[in-house]
């Protein structure tokens, strides 16, 4: 029975590292997208500059940063990207989210039968 709560833990693991690697190529496409709508030079490189780091602090860097550049000009094809995106970063966060209560209880569970 032990074998069981193992098992749903390591699931609940895995959608933990999914889910969380699913948002951040997200922020880094959004960022990406809205980064050459305002204009600023080499977007990729904001992109991975927000969507990496400890605690998030690129993204903050970024939020701060792109105040001073309004939207130049967005694209109804960048509109519809960004809105799919945002879509799929929430997917990403749920899909996280479930990923880790399956793994705590999981682990809580199984320490009780056990």
């Amino acid at each position: 029975m032990n074998q069981v709560y193992i098992a749903a833990a390591a699931v609940g693991a895995a959608g933990v590292v999914v889910g969380g690697f699913f948002c951040v190529y997200q922020l880094y496409k959004l960022v990406e997208v809205d980064a050459a709508c305002r204009g600023l030079k080499h977007p990729r490189l904001w992109g991975l500059f927000a969507a990496s780091g400890n605690g998030q602090s690129g993204l903050i860097l970024y939020l701060i940063g792109r105040r001073k550049y309004p939207v130049l000009t967005m694209s109804e094809g960048q509109r519809d990207d960004m809105a799919r995106r945002k879509k799929r970063f929430g997917v990403g966060l749920a899909f996280l989210a479930l990923g880790a209560a399956a793994c705590v209880l999981s682990l809580l569970l199984g320490r009780q039968m056990g």
